[in-house]
């Protein structure tokens, strides 16, 4: 299926979505033109509802051919002079321009008279095939396409060209249980929305069995910047902490459920992310306009885990990789055994036990 038609948009509605005219994406589609920044590709990619697969080929393609373009500007290298040769003039003598050749309409692949041309038009008419369907194999471009590798500029994260705002704790619509080293006499209601981080901090206390990270990624150029990888880092364990469960509000009723991207198992002997089904697995890409959002589920029966992840990113030639954690601090997650777990009634002025309803003594 073309990317054009699975969008089931009209090439009118499609350019004003893209910021371009209308004749301007004929001509990209056609292959007549290469757009000046890949963003352009990418934003039609996106509409168009593509694949990765489909949008890292669509990279490859327009890298290949905006490098047959510059080539193409820079034009031949002179040829060396002939021994014996008389010395060229001082002055250039002017030279009528050639003959206009005659005007022909390009066929299916469009195909310039112009033999230093003729890698550029290949490229572009090989990734307009991918924008509208065609039978284009890749095969003219060869190689590995230059998409970055081993020799990509690694990047230290204050130049990285994206921005990572965690959100590890929630407290709200009956999620999220903490363990607190104090009795409950000594710990305030349970906190709801953006109070749930300077409850947590103020408490010490540490996220039990499971801990919920919201991500939100956004590149902070126009450029798309991919999403290459996410890892989990283990830094420590222990022995699960013995201290008072506490829960988020009783008989709330719960709240929609969120999706969640990725699931990590901290007791797994090399803890990684995996995508829950149904779920867009890496690579993702994101750029200023366009951030992306998901959650990480880490959860452990086993220990006391600290724990952070390690984002792999790239951008043109250049690529890096950002430590994702809590302001510094790596992301903790406990087990629980046990314990009494304690719940807080809405309307409520103390803790309950959540098994028994009867209040803390």
């Amino acid at each position: 299926m073309e990317w054009k038609d699975r969008s089931g948009l009209s090439y009118g509605v499609l350019a004003k979505r893209l910021h371009l005219s209308a004749s301007t994406l004929h001509r990209y589609c056609r292959g007549e033109a290469l757009p000046p920044e890949f963003a352009i590709v990418e934003r039609f990619a996106r509409q168009c509802r593509a694949t990765p697969e489909e949008h890292a080929e669509a990279h490859r393609r327009w890298i290949a051919a905006d490098a047959a373009r510059q080539r193409d500007r820079k034009g031949p290298r002179p040829a060396p002079p002939t021994p014996g040769a008389p010395a060229p003039p001082a002055t250039p003598v002017p030279q009528p321009p050639p003959p206009t050749p005659p005007f022909r309409r390009p066929g299916p692949r469009l195909v310039w008279g112009a033999a230093g041309a003729l890698a550029v038009v290949a490229a572009i008419a090989l990734l307009a095939t991918l924008l509208t369907g065609g039978d284009g194999d890749g095969s003219v471009l060869g190689g590995d396409g230059g998409a970055p590798g081993g020799d990509a500029v690694e990047q230290a994260a204050e130049s990285a060209p994206l921005t990572v705002a965690t959100r590890p704790y929630t407290l709200e619509q009956c999620e999220g249980r903490y363990l607190v080293d104090r009795p409950p006499a000594q710990v305030p209601p349970p906190p709801t929305g953006t109070d749930a981080p300077g409850w947590v901090r103020a408490l010490g206390a540490v996220p039990a069995g499971t801990q919920r990270v919201e991500l939100t990624i956004q590149g902070t150029e126009t450029a798309t910047v991919v999403l290459r990888d996410l890892r989990v880092r283990v830094t420590a364990t222990g022995e699960p902490l013995p201290w008072e469960l506490y829960a988020g509000y009783s008989g709330c009723g719960g709240g929609p459920v969120r999706t969640t991207a990725f699931d990590v198992d901290l007791d797994a002997p090399a803890p990684e992310p995996t995508a829950v089904a149904g779920q867009e697995n890496l690579p993702l890409w994101v750029d200023e306009a366009e951030p992306v959002v998901f959650y990480v589920d880490a959860h452990t029966e086993a220990a006391d885990v600290s724990w952070h992840l390690e984002l792999d990113w790239s951008s043109g030639e250049s690529a890096g990789t950002l430590r994702v954690d809590d302001e510094g601090e790596p992301f903790r997650t406990s087990a629980v055994g046990g314990q009494t777990e304690w719940g807080y009634l809405i309307g409520g002025t103390e803790w309950i036990d959540n098994d028994t309803g009867e209040p803390a003594r």
